[in-house]
């Protein structure tokens, strides 16, 4: 079992090293997204600095606090189009009749799937996200132990495990769905603007649709709120590493389920 998942990941380490290789082919391209990705994420944090300009807090929260919360949402997001890219192709890939090629390779069809596309838009997502977790963190009153440095990352982990889920299983409704586009993936990118902000802001109904349908609050609100010692966190904390259990397994059953009605009809 070792040796298969060291294989799996050098694998994965080529095809990403390729990968890399290829979009460097395209320098301007590479900068305009740069640009593009730090313009965009300036007028986010813009806005949020427009809505704290005029209300110090809200539901409790201050400026300072959000950012932090932010820079989850922000640093997930940029480890799925770094890391997991491909799993927006699947749609395209499905409707070209490009996953034949996969099919009939020695390689499990979800690494094919999860490294048939790198971007660097991501990595620049999550230097960003770095850089406002840091401003955040210099102006919240977290006190740093070696233990909650440990539990930080471990939360940053979930959080990648569960966007990317989300995100996977989204872009699986194709094999039932059918086109070249699949707007379910791109809802669920939507819909985390709204996780920018803490939880206890939104009506109960939303609170329920962001924990158990498309649980964002595992993402950023539960963990954020435990580093900051905020009241109530500690059931959604503990739930977490089952909700990451819940979503890799969503995903695989997603995955097989539709690869076993894939009929390879083409465009």
């Amino acid at each position: 079992m070792t040796k298969k998942w060291k294989k799996y990941l050098y694998l994965y380490w080529k095809i990403q090293l390729q990968n890399m290789k290829s979009l460097m082919q395209y320098r301007a391209d590479f900068l305009m997204m740069i640009c593009f990705t730090t313009f965009s994420q300036f007028c986010s944090l813009a806005v949020i600095g427009i809505i704290y300009s005029n209300i110090p807090q809200v539901a409790g929260w201050n400026m300072w606090e959000v950012l932090f919360l932010y820079s989850f949402l922000l640093f997930s997001e940029g480890c799925i189009n770094f890391f997991f890219q491909g799993t927006w192709k699947i749609a395209e890939m499905i409707n070209m009749a490009e996953l034949d090629r996969f099919l009939v390779r020695p390689v499990p069809m979800g690494l094919q799937l999860l490294t048939a596309r790198i971007d660097f838009d991501g990595l620049n997502k999550m230097v960003i996200a770095a850089a406002i977790f840091l401003l955040g963190c210099t102006h919240c009153s977290v006190q740093w132990t070696p233990g909650k440095i440990i539990i930080l990352f471990i939360f940053l982990l979930e959080a990648c495990i569960i966007r990317t889920g989300m995100i996977w299983i989204a872009s699986c409704m194709s094999f039932w769905l059918g086109g070249n586009k699949n707007s379910l993936n791109f809802f669920i990118i939507s819909v985390g603007e709204i996780a920018k902000y803490p939880l206890n802001i939104y009506p109960l109904l939303l609170r329920g649709i962001f924990t158990y349908a498309i649980p964002y609050a595992f993402v950023s609100y539960y963990p954020v709120g435990y580093l900051l010692e905020k009241q109530g966190m500690w059931p959604g904390v503990y739930i977490t590493p089952l909700i990451c259990v819940i979503m890799l397994a969503a995903a695989s059953y997603a995955l097989h389920r539709g690869l076993a009605r894939y009929e390879s009809s083409g465009n």
